[in-house]
């Protein structure tokens, strides 16, 4: 996405993120919030395959009804042929693409519960590398937008096929026209539809207010800020991904999910705040080195979006905690709150400041939301016990360090700010001794903990 940035220029880099914007959002009703329930009962039952194919077919059934509606209502909502047209194919990634986290998604659950996800990221990075050997023409079309619209779509199909190749081969699974127990999905996803639905329009509603108000130039600045802080999600994802089955069968169990949610929420914080401080003290030249100069605005309003991975990361596990528990309307408010506050700061903020207000708009959306998360989960007794002042010495300390660093040209910033990150997270003991561990059982290294940590 870097490379295309910089092929198709600001404006039409803006013009695609705006479109892409308002697919991403009517994909949720695809979704309808299906996928963790299907996770969570999947978990309990590895061969439960019913409502596993029902979930998928659900999602078939609802991609069809919003194609048809979509094409019916378009042409009395003032978008051009060309934009149908290009709205149409993005519609495809809906099925086809990992991207969209809506059909793919559900053909990874099987490998989620079994602990083979790296099936579903080879697929992944399948596609991936197929859409990078693609876009390498697009200096040479015409119509460049078109092009990369479409190999965008395309790119895809290698993957999806390989998908139902692999669930077959590692699972036995057969796809199955069924609708067994659909009625009672879609009752139990109905409270994660809104949330997905409203997720959504926290995540991609600002880059269609800003192109309204602004144009594509500015949604082009705003979009390539977006599109750096975008990979972050991989990380919460992977990481309750991993935990999420363990915590179910925990919980349903009765056992003490104490210390496996500290060392989560502590690990989150420690990712977010490291990437958030590296990136804002040197975002000028990180910007111009990845985007090129033409892209050296989007700086600001990406440093304030690593912000906000702050909350979004603790909110990622604490959501999933919440419907392990089989709380998950308490997902829909959060959900809503945050969708509403974002729309509302946005239309203060963006006429006046345009990219950047935006960014603002997200980063307070974020923490209000975040206050009520924690609310909620201290009414039903999670209170986390992870070291809060010791979190924030590490902080400060680490925050003071990068800002020195920052004197120095971009690239010894870069070396030095790793080696700094390491040695102020073990002088300051911001992990325990037993958290420490965990890393390294999990790495197969017991015996480097067992020699460097252990005291004789």
């Amino acid at each position: 996405m870097i490379i295309v940035a910089r092929f198709l220029g600001v404006d039409n880099y803006g013009r695609f993120s705006s479109l892409l914007a308002i697919v991403s959002i009517l994909s949720k009703v695809v979704d309808f919030g299906i996928e963790p329930i299907v996770f969570r009962e999947f978990a309990k039952d590895k061969d439960n395959y019913h409502v596993f194919s029902a979930g998928l077919n659900l999602r078939f059934v609802l991609y069809i009804c919003l194609v048809l509606l979509f094409n019916l209502i378009a042409p009395f909502v003032e978008l051009s042929a060309r934009e149908i047209l290009l709205s149409n194919i993005l519609f495809t990634t809906i099925i086809l693409s990992a991207k969209m986290v809506v059909v793919r998604e559900s053909l990874a659950t099987p490998f989620k519960v079994g602990m083979k996800m790296h099936y579903p990221m080879l697929m992944a990075i399948l596609d991936n590398l197929v859409l990078l050997s693609l876009i390498l023409f697009i200096p040479l079309m015409n119509d460049p937008v078109l092009y990369f619209v479409i190999v965008y779509a395309l790119s895809n199909i290698p993957g999806f096929i390989l998908s139902f190749y692999f669930l077959w081969k590692k699972f036995g699974y057969k796809y199955e026209f069924t609708l067994e127990k659909g009625a009672w999905l879609l009752k139990e996803s109905l409270p994660l539809f809104g949330f997905v639905l409203l997720t959504n329009i926290f995540l991609q509603l600002d880059v269609v207010i800003l192109d309204s108000f602004k144009g594509h130039f500015a949604t082009g600045i705003y979009s390539a800020g977006a599109r750096l802080t975008m990979p972050l999600s991989i990380i919460p994802g992977a990481i309750v991904t991993t935990v999420f089955p363990i915590l179910v069968k925990r919980l349903k169990d009765n056992e003490n999910t104490e210390f496996i949610n500290n060392l989560v929420i502590k690990l989150l914080y420690f990712i977010s705040f490291t990437i958030a401080a590296v990136f804002t003290f040197e975002s000028n030249a990180l910007v111009t080195i990845i985007f090129g100069s033409q892209f050296s605005a989007t700086a600001y309003s990406a440093s304030i979006l690593y912000w906000c991975q702050i909350f979004l990361f603790f909110a990622f596990y604490s959501l999933s905690v919440l419907i392990a528990d089989n709380k998950q309307h308490y997902n829909f408010i959060y959900a809503g709150i945050q969708a509403g506050v974002n729309i509302l700061f946005c239309f203060i903020l963006i006429p006046q400041y345009s990219y950047v207000g935006a960014s603002i708009a997200k980063l307070i959306a974020s923490f209000i939301s975040f206050i009520f998360i924690l609310f909620a989960l201290n009414k039903f007794g999670f209170r986390p016990s992870i070291g809060r002042y010791r979190m924030l010495v590490w902080s400060l300390t680490l925050a003071a360090i990068l800002w020195l660093l920052s004197l120095l040209p971009v690239i010894p910033y870069v070396i030095l700010s790793g080696i700094a990150v390491i040695a102020v997270t073990l002088l300051l003991k911001f992990f325990t001794n037993d958290e420490i561990l965990i890393f390294f059982r999990l790495i197969n290294k017991e015996n480097l903990f067992n020699k460097y940590f252990v005291k004789k």
